[in-house]
């Protein structure tokens, strides 16, 4: 497998700074990975789990929204606090739209010729973003996700008061101690994905096969959610993996895959092994 760096330019000029791993032999479409919020590409097991599916014969595109916080960094603190506070789920979903074009059209690496078949892997809000953004990109050919949120509007009432009269929503990040915010332009954002129908809606209209895995014991992001989710597609498959949590019981910076993330990488890769024409 080799690795190789790139930085391509989103829509109104953003950098959008990614890693993409190739396998000795493409023997599949390439996968497009999408980070959850507070994440970036090189978080806790994304580079082992594109090492994984290149193993497979995927080539793997990994990559940082623009507000995400990270520039081409692959660990370290926010450096980009603007940017993030800048960020909104339409951004995102077009920073994603912009990889995958890019991917498609082979503009990455001359060794990724272009193709118009891919897979989008989202975790956590990576993986509503891919629902929300599958449907207007012809070249994907399947969608998985791994502890996605249900919904995008997913705030209540007394929560977002708060944040409109703050200014500002304020998120820890575990991993740095920083503190971030989210401005109101992100809150009228997901409000406005809320009245188009969020992502059951999306989902519902989506005509591409969907694997919806989750862990039993994740209190970030509840089964639940994937379980509604699975209600609304009548073609998804839902996989519950017993006593995986959020991360799938992964550590930042990680070590080695539990046995859940082995058996979620597997399912994973059958399942788009099986979508391959």
């Amino acid at each position: 497998m080799r690795t190789a760096e790139f930085c391509v330019e989103g829509r109104e000029g953003r950098e959008l700074w990614g890693t993409l791993s190739l396998p000795e032999e493409i023997l599949h479409p390439p996968v497009v990975m999408a980070h959850g919020a507070l994440g970036f590409k090189d978080w806790a097991f994304f580079p082992w789990l594109a090492g994984f599916f290149a193993g497979e014969g995927f080539p793997v595109v990994r990559f940082n929204f623009s507000g995400s916080g990270m520039g081409g960094e692959t660990d370290g603190p926010f450096r980009q606090l603007q940017a993030f506070q800048e960020d909104t789920l339409t951004r995102q979903v077009e920073d994603l739209r912009a990889i995958v074009q890019c991917a498609a059209g082979g503009k990455l690496e001359p060794e990724l010729p272009a193709s118009d078949s891919l897979f989008l892997w989202g975790h956590s809000r990576g993986g509503a973003v891919c629902l929300l953004a599958a449907g207007s990109l012809p070249a994907v050919r399947g969608v998985a996700t791994w502890a996605t949120i249900s919904r995008v509007n997913r705030y209540l009432y007394e929560a977002k008061q708060a944040w409109r009269k703050q200014g500002f929503f304020a998120q820890e990040s575990s991993r740095t101690g920083q503190v971030l915010r989210y401005s109101t332009a992100f809150l009228d954002d997901v409000e406005k994905w809320g009245k188009e129908g969020d992502v059951p809606t999306y989902l519902h209209n989506l005509s591409l096969p969907v694997l919806l895995v989750h862990g039993s014991e994740d209190s970030s992001v509840p089964p639940e959610e994937s379980e509604s989710l699975a209600a609304v597609h009548t073609g998804a498959r839902l996989a519950i993996l017993a006593g995986a949590n959020h991360k799938f019981n992964a550590a930042h910076p990680f070590t080695e895959p539990p046995p859940v993330l082995l058996e979620a990488a597997r399912q994973t890769t059958a399942f788009y092994r099986g979508i391959v024409p």
